[in-house]
């Protein structure tokens, strides 16, 4: 008996009846992004052409010496207005915007330095840069690394999630910064790190709030696999390391010290008790969100790059390997003349001296 083609078969073809279009075989790039799939079904996301691109944008070579960490443990600036000059302002803002697309692709790793630079973008002085830099740095020791989703023996279950909170990290306004990151396949494939909007008065209220927001993700990404047919029934399960926060999701009777919290936070409770969302407490040592709410340490940091399904592609064998340990001299060639126009970064301004110099 003859299969019936798929739906995806399908549509390929009416769009290639009505419009013409040409079948060009399997996607390598897509807005940036490598694919490379590999002989046991497994599929590696990377963006080093465009990494290559935006570090010669900023005069890193072969030469610039790598970081071990994107951003170093403890570091805390200011915004200072009128600190910085117009030139520094300029290529700040030119970085950000391209650490942030390089963060949200394929490096969750970078997400949390670059979500907390980002905030001091209408005022960069000095220090800011350096640290801007410093990141910069860490991608020219890793830009070999990938994302590697594996091909499972029983298929995608369901979706596995990490909420943390870091609070009262931000030292001006005292606001907790969250983070959550989302598994698919062995790899992480939605991240976020932020602050939260408001000041929470206990730990137990800053993780409570972490968890709606992951929820909100959790569904989305349930609802997005049952559109694609390759979920079951089963509900989001996040782990947080907070069982005060679980407790208070799963039991409203338990809720007293959060009756000042806005409707719209107790997200995670409506759908816990709608059996939607499930929770699960894991040791603060295995909570890989928290590199989405704080600077760590390399071997902590490291860790963590492995959980997130991170891994260094060998530039001749073409495979991914282990993480890298540090942030050691690759001394491969950083051109990007191989790369497609449309892949690279915008042109470069015209080179600057003294504070902007690429090398610390």
């Amino acid at each position: 008996m003859a299969q019936a083609p798929s739906s995806g078969f399908l549509t390929i073809s009416g769009l290639e009846q009505c419009y013409g279009v040409k079948r060009l075989g399997p996607a390598e790039y897509i807005l940036g992004i490598q694919i490379r799939r590999l002989n046991d079904g497994s599929i590696a996301l990377c963006q080093e052409r465009y990494i290559m691109d935006v570090l010669a944008r900023f005069h890193f070579d072969t030469t610039t010496r790598g970081a071990t960490v994107p951003m170093t443990p403890g570091l805390s600036l200011t915004a200072i207005p009128g600190q910085g000059t117009e030139q520094i302002r300029s290529w700040y803002l030119q970085a950000i915007g391209s650490l942030l697309y390089i963060s949200l692709g394929t490096r969750p790793n970078i997400a949390f330095a670059v979500s907390y630079l980002a905030r001091f973008a209408n005022n960069p002085g000095q220090r800011h840069w350096i640290a801007v830099k410093h990141v910069l740095r860490y991608l020219r020791a890793t830009y070999r690394d990938e994302l590697l989703y594996t091909r499972g023996k029983t298929g995608i279950t369901g979706v596995v999630g990490y909420s943390d909170a870091n609070w009262g990290a931000c030292v001006n306004t005292s606001v907790s910064t969250m983070g959550f990151v989302f598994y698919i396949a062995g790899s992480a494939v939605s991240w976020s790190s932020k602050r939260q909007s408001w000041v929470t008065d206990s730990t137990t209220n800053a993780e409570y709030l972490a968890l709606s927001h992951a929820g909100k993700e959790g569904i989305y990404l349930s609802q997005l696999l049952e559109e694609l047919h390759v979920q079951s029934d089963i509900p989001a399960h996040i782990y947080t390391d907070n069982e005060a926060a679980a407790a208070v999701a799963r039991d409203p009777v338990r809720a007293s010290g959060t009756r000042h919290i806005r409707l719209c936070e107790h997200f995670v409770r409506d759908m816990v008790n709608r059996g939607e969302i499930s929770l699960s407490h894991v040791g603060t040592s295995n909570m890989v969100a928290d590199i989405f709410t704080k600077a760590l340490g390399p071997k902590i940091f490291s860790m963590h790059c492995y959980a997130l399904g991170l891994r260094t592609r060998h530039p001749r064998l073409g495979s991914a390997s282990h993480l890298r340990g540090g942030g050691g001299g690759d001394e491969s060639t950083l051109s990007s003349a191989e790369s497609p126009r449309s892949l690279r970064a915008p042109a470069s301004p015209p080179p600057c001296a003294g504070d902007l110099d690429a090398r610390d």
